[in-house]
C-alpha cells in the first residue's frame, strides 16, 4: 500500500526522488509524509495528459502508473548520483487522488504548498519539433532591445513607449515567430491550475525538452508585447494561447502577493505588479474572469483553483468560499456571486461576465457567471478598471436615480433599470473563434444595417463593431471618428475577403477619405468584441452588439450600478438576465438623461 492517511493538521507527502546515471533507467523514488510548515522541497508544475497513457515508476518498491508527461517531468528533474537525491512535490503522487476527504484537504492547502517550494518548475513537455531553443532567444532578445530604453541603475525609470523598432530587427522577423506561436500552443498555457502554482511561487525555471528560461523573463516579454502595438500582427498569427499569456500575466500573475517573488527578478515587472492601475485590477471577480480562458476538468475547480489569490480572502482573512468538491456546481457559483455582489457596494460589473450558451439560461440564475463555460471578451471594463462607458451614469456626481443594486434573496436578484427598448432582429452568433470568418461581422452588419446611403449609419457600423473603442486608448474612437474611419476602410480593403460590392459600397459612401489607416488595429479589435456575439438592430432603430443567446422580442435596459446595456427577457413575472451589450447611442447615459425619467419607467427588475 503506496498511500496512509495523512495526520489531521498541514500535513502532505514529499517525493523523494532518487539519482540515476542512465536518462532512460527506472524512476525510482519514496513517498513520505512530512509536515508542510519547515519542509523543503521543489514543486512540479505541469499538465497530467491523457490519464490512459501512463509509464510506470517505482515508489516505495512499489510499482505506481504516472502519466507521460509527469514521468517526463520526473527524469528532466532526476539527478546524476553525485548531486543526490530530490525532493519534489507532484500532486498525481503526493495527494491520493482516490481519498475525496484527502483531496478537499490538500487542494485547500495547494497555494500554500507551492508559496513554500524553494523553486518551482514548469514542465511544458518534450521538445519534439525543435522550438525551445528559437523560442526562449527570442524571447531574451525583445526583453534585451525594450530593456534598453527603460532601465537605469537596474531601476525601472520610464512609463513611455520608445520609438518603433527598426523593421531590420531580427525580432521583427516573422520566421522567427513560429518557435513562439509553437511555444503559446503547448497545453500547459491553457492548463487552469498553473495560474495559481506560477502565481504564489519564489523563483520558476521552465523547461521544455532540454531547454530552459525564467518564468520572469517569458512573463515580461508577454507584457512588452501586448503593450507595443507593432507587435499586433505577430500576435494575431500567434493564436489564442498567446491572449492566455497576456491575460494570466495582467490579471492573475502579477496580481498575486508574495514576500518572495519571481516577480522581483526583474526591474520592469517590479515597476509594473506596483503600478496604481495593476492595484486596482487585484480584484477577485477579474482573477475568475480571467481563469474562465483556461481549461479544468473539474468544473468546481474554477473557483477552487484560484482561492490562494489574495483577493479570494476578506478583509478579516478568512477565505471567500471553502474547498468542498461534494458542493453543487449551482450552489458554489450563487454562493461566489452573491459574495462578490456584497463586496462590490452597488457596483454591477460582475452581471458583464454573463454568458448563455444551449439551455443555460433555464438550469440555475440567469444572473450567476458560470466560470467554466467558455466567454467573450467582456464589453464593461474590469473591475477596478475605467472606460468611457457610462450608460447608468452611475460614474455621474449627482446620479438621477438612487441605486438599489445587488440585493440578493434566495436565487434572486433585485435591482433597479429602465427598458427602453427591444431587439427586432439580429445576426447569427459570430464564431467564438477569434481566427474564424474576420469578415463575417462586417457582412453581417452591412445586411442588418441596410439601407446604407450615408456616412452617418456607415459610421455607426464601424464602431458597433468595435464597441467604440480606440484601441490604443480607454477612449472612444468616434473621438477622432476620422482616424477610425480610415482604420475601418483600411481593415475592409486589405485585411478581409469581403464581397467586391460591399467593397466598393464602403468606399463609395466614404470618399474622398484616405485607406492609410491602421487596419491590422481595427482587426483586433473585431476579434476582442465580435466572436461569440451578434449584431442587432432595435424597435426604434439602434445599432448594437449583444449575446449570442439574444433574439428578436428581447428587451434592452439600463441597470444602475452597470456602466453598459443589458438585453433581458421576460419570464412570467420575473426577468432572464441574456448578457451584455453595446448600443450606439446609449452608452454615455442618454437614456437616464432625457427628462422626465419618470416616464421612462424606472422599475425594480427581478432576475431569475
Amino acid at each position: 500500500m503506496i498511500y496512509e492517511s495523512l495526520p489531521n493538521g498541514r500535513w502532505t507527502r514529499i517525493v523523494t526522488l532518487h539519482p540515476a546515471t542512465d536518462a532512460n533507467s527506472t524512476i525510482v523514488c519514496t513517498l513520505q509524509t512530512v509536515p508542510l510548515d519547515g519542509a523543503i522541497y521543489e514543486a512540479i508544475s505541469y499538465v497530467w495528459g491523457d490519464p490512459n497513457h501512463t509509464r510506470q515508476i517505482l515508489c516505495n518498491g512499489r510499482l505506481l502508473d504516472v502519466t507521460v508527461s509527469l514521468h517526463g517531468a520526473l527524469q528532466r528533474l532526476r539527478r546524476l548520483p553525485e548531486n543526490g537525491d530530490r525532493n519534489l512535490w507532484a500532486d498525481a503522487i503526493c495527494i491520493n487522488q482516490s481519498n475525496t476527504v484527502e483531496r478537499n484537504s490538500q487542494v485547500s492547502m495547494m497555494a500554500s504548498i507551492y508559496e513554500r517550494a524553494a523553486a518551482v518548475h514548469v514542465w511544458l513537455g518534450e521538445d519534439v519539433q525543435g522550438h525551445a531553443q528559437g523560442a526562449f532567444e527570442l524571447i531574451e532578445e525583445i526583453n534585451d532591445y525594450h530593456d534598453g530604453d527603460y532601465i537605469s541603475d537596474e531601476e525601472y525609470v520610464s512609463y513611455e513607449w520608445p520609438d518603433p523598432p527598426s523593421s531590420d530587427q531580427s525580432f521583427l522577423d516573422p520566421r522567427r515567430w513560429k518557435h513562439l506561436q509553437a511555444l503559446s500552443q503547448l497545453p500547459w498555457f491553457n492548463r487552469l491550475w498553473v495560474l495559481q502554482e506560477v502565481g504564489v511561487a519564489g523563483t520558476v525555471d521552465v523547461h521544455w525538452g532540454n531547454s530552459v528560461i525564467k518564468f520572469s523573463n517569458l512573463t515580461t516579454c508577454s507584457l512588452y508585447i501586448d503593450q507595443r502595438p507593432y507587435f499586433l500582427p505577430f500576435i494575431s498569427e500567434c493564436g489564442g494561447g498567446f491572449y492566455n499569456i497576456i491575460e494570466a500575466g495582467n490579471l492573475i500573475w502579477c496580481t498575486y502577493e508574495s514576500k518572495r517573488s519571481w516577480k522581483n527578478e526583474r526591474p520592469y515587472l517590479r515597476f509594473y505588479v506596483n503600478h496604481p492601475d495593476i492595484q486596482q485590477r487585484r480584484q477577485f471577480m477579474n482573477v475568475l474572469w480571467a481563469g474562465a480562458r483556461f481549461t479544468a476538468s473539474v468544473a468546481h475547480d474554477y473557483i477552487y483553483a484560484l482561492l490562494g489569490h489574495p483577493s479570494a480572502r476578506r478583509p478579516d482573512g478568512v477565505d471567500f468560499v471553502k474547498v468542498d468538491y461534494s458542493k453543487s456546481l449551482n450552489d458554489l457559483y450563487l454562493d461566489v456571486a452573491e459574495k462578490l455582489l456584497a463586496q462590490a457596494h452597488g457596483d454591477l460589473t460582475l452581471l458583464s461576465a454573463v454568458y448563455h450558451t444551449g439551455n443555460s439560461l433555464t438550469t440555475g440564475p440567469s444572473w450567476v457567471p458560470q466560470w467554466h463555460q467558455s466567454h467573450p471578451s467582456m464589453i464593461a471594463p474590469l473591475a477596478g478598471e475605467h472606460v468611457w462607458y457610462n450608460a447608468s451614469l452611475s460614474e455621474s456626481t449627482e446620479p438621477k436615480i438612487p441605486v438599489m443594486a445587488g440585493l440578493v434573496e434566495g436565487a434572486r436578484l433585485y435591482v433597479r433599470g429602465i427598458a427602453f427598448d427591444t431587439v427586432s432582429t439580429c445576426s447569427a452568433a459570430f464564431d467564438k473563434s477569434p481566427d474564424a470568418a474576420l469578415n463575417h461581422p462586417v457582412e453581417a452588419a452591412w445586411s442588418l444595417f441596410q439601407p446604407l446611403s450615408g456616412t452617418e449609419v456607415l459610421d455607426a457600423l464601424s464602431l458597433v463593431l468595435v464597441c467604440d473603442m480606440d484601441g490604443h486608448t480607454l477612449d472612444a474612437a468616434e473621438e477622432n471618428i476620422r482616424k477610425h474611419k480610415t482604420s475601418f476602410v483600411s481593415y475592409c480593403l486589405a485585411e478581409t475577403t469581403l464581397d467586391p460590392a460591399i467593397k466598393s459600397g464602403i468606399v463609395r459612401i466614404n470618399e474622398p477619405l484616405p485607406v492609410e489607416g491602421d487596419g491590422v488595429q481595427y482587426r483586433m479589435m473585431v476579434r476582442i468584441y465580435c466572436p461569440g456575439r451578434k449584431v442587432f438592430k432595435t424597435a426604434s432603430g439602434r445599432f448594437g452588439l449583444g449575446p449570442s443567446a439574444m433574439r428578436p422580442g428581447d428587451i434592452c435596459c439600463i441597470l444602475f450600478g452597470a456602466c453598459v446595456p443589458f438585453v433581458i427577457r421576460r419570464c412570467d413575472q420575473a426577468f432572464k438576465l441574456v448578457g451584455e451589450c453595446y448600443i450606439h447611442g446609449v452608452m454615455r447615459g442618454e437614456i437616464v438623461a432625457e427628462e422626465p425619467l419618470q416616464k421612462r419607467g424606472v422599475e425594480q427588475i427581478v432576475f431569475t
